[in-house]
């Protein structure tokens, strides 16, 4: 099967493209900047796409397009009802992206997000036929590049899968994660104890994993699927990445009705949401429609991947 990977160089591109060289694919790795890991790559361009790329010579004797570069998550703080010019023209790259590879008859696998559906939290736990609420211009750009490529793949019989999935951990992740496990990794004593949400985690070699799979099944249905490895209470993470790095427990409980009141304040208030609020998915029709299920139980994944830190970052 010959790929065209956007994104190689990313957290989960150079991962991936391990992977599918692992796998006997022939791919074709696009990236802004050159990396050690896109040595593995059968052809490598280094390019910023735009809308006006030649993607008809990028997709040359492609089969299979998995596209990660769409740079939406330059927008993940600004609300969706805002208007950006580079947004815009980013979104326009994928949907032309999309529109050439159904033409030559080359199927595509999306990586979306969970975002599409809501803000930092949900009231209920999401599945493929939860509504989309994207809260963020991050969120309402995937939706509406999910909804490009579907319309793209029906047009043309070709095959569009759209995984949405919730935060990503693993090796050299940054953001909200690597927040969290800074703040695991502290002697602070945190006031957690006691909060009963659920947050969907997935870890990078679940995600892989999950591609890998579908690229295994070229008969099943295109559309949008949910996947994760499941889903942790805040305290439940603090503990197992703590316990991973040998360090005592150091959580107290609250009394729960101070908790809306922290919440409403400014500044703090929307990134305790993150912390408080629960945010689950249901993936029951990825995993039954596919055959899939995580390579490891979640909890052994984090504590691994707490472990691996605490490796890198020996004297």
């Amino acid at each position: 099967m010959h790929i065209l990977l956007t994104g190689a160089a990313g957290f989960v591109g150079k991962q991936l493209l391990g992977a599918l060289k692992q796998q006997k694919m022939i791919v074709r790795a696009v990236s802004r900047s050159t990396d050690p890991s896109l040595a593995q790559a059968d052809d490598v361009v280094i390019k910023n796409l735009t809308q006006h790329s030649d993607f008809k010579n990028l997709l040359s004797k492609v089969d299979m397009v998995i596209h990660l570069a769409d740079g939406f998550n330059a927008y993940e703080q600004l609300p969706a009802s805002i208007t950006n010019d580079e947004a815009a023209r980013r979104l326009q790259t994928t949907i032309a992206l999309a529109n050439e590879a159904a033409q030559k008859g080359a199927h595509i696998i999306y990586l979306s997000t969970i975002k599409t559906m809501c803000g930092v939290y949900a009231d209920h736990v999401l599945n493929e036929a939860s509504a989309t609420k994207p809260q963020s211009l991050y969120g309402k750009l995937k939706l509406e590049a999910e909804q490009a490529i579907l319309k793209a793949s029906q047009q043309h019989g070709t095959r569009a899968i759209i995984l949405r999935f919730p935060i990503v951990f693993g090796p050299d992740v940054g953001g909200n994660m690597e927040k969290l496990r800074r703040l695991a990794d502290s002697s602070i004593p945190l006031p957690l104890l006691g909060l009963n949400n659920k947050r969907s985690l997935i870890s990078s070699h679940s995600l892989i994993d999950a591609v890998l799979t579908i690229l295994k099944c070229q008969q099943e249905q295109g559309g949008v699927y949910l996947v994760h490895d499941g889903a942790l209470s805040t305290p439940d993470m603090i503990r197992l990445v703590r316990q991973a790095g040998g360090r005592p427990q150091r959580q107290f409980g609250l009394p729960p009705a101070l908790w809306p009141s922290l919440e409403k304040l400014p500044l703090v208030g929307p990134k305790l949401l993150r912390f408080t609020h629960s945010l689950e998915i249901d993936d029951h029709l990825f995993r039954q429609t596919f055959g899939w299920q995580p390579p490891k139980p979640l909890q052994e994944a984090l504590k691994e991947w707490a472990k691996g830190h605490q490796t890198d970052r020996a004297p």
